[in-house]
C-alpha cells in the first residue's frame, strides 16, 4: 500500500527489488518503535512500565550504616571495611592490619555485634 501510494517517488532506473524492501524495512522499524511505546501493560500496570521503587527508604538506612560504622574504633572500622566491605581474606586483612588472624576474626565480630546494637537490629 505505501508502495502504491509513493509511486511517483521512485526514480526509474534504480531498482524496484531494493525501493520496496527500504519501505518494508522502515515500516517495521516505525511499528517497532511504536509498539515499544505502547506495548500493552499487566493487568496492574497497564502502561507497561514497570514501578520503580522509592528510595528514600534505603538513603536512609544508608545513612544510619554509615553513621554507626563512624561510631566503631578505628582498628575495628578498618577490620570491617576490609574483610566485609572490600572483600580481603582474614589473612590479608591481618597482614594489612599487622596482627594475628585469630584478631582479625575477633574483630570483625566485635564490629559486627557494634553496627547491628548501634542499628537497633537483634544481637542474638
Amino acid at each position: 500500500m505505501k508502495a502504491l501510494a509513493n509511486l511517483d517517488k521512485f526514480e526509474p532506473g534504480t531498482k524496484l527489488k531494493s525501493w520496496l524492501f527500504t519501505i518494508m524495512r522502515n515500516t517495521f522499524y516505525t511499528r517497532a518503535k511504536v509498539l515499544g511505546r505502547e506495548a500493552p501493560g499487566i493487568e496492574e500496570n497497564v502502561s507497561g512500565d514497570t514501578p520503580i521503587e522509592a528510595s528514600q527508604e534505603t538513603t536512609a538506612r544508608a545513612r544510619e550504616v554509615q553513621r554507626a560504622l563512624q561510631k566503631l574504633p578505628p582498628h575495628y572500622r578498618e577490620v570491617l571495611t576490609l574483610v566485609a566491605i572490600l572483600g580481603e581474606s582474614y589473612e590479608a586483612a591481618a597482614e594489612i592490619c599487622d596482627c594475628a588472624v585469630g584478631t582479625v576474626k575477633s574483630r570483625l565480630n566485635r564490629a559486627r555485634h557494634q553496627i547491628l546494637q548501634e542499628l537497633g537490629e537483634d544481637v542474638s
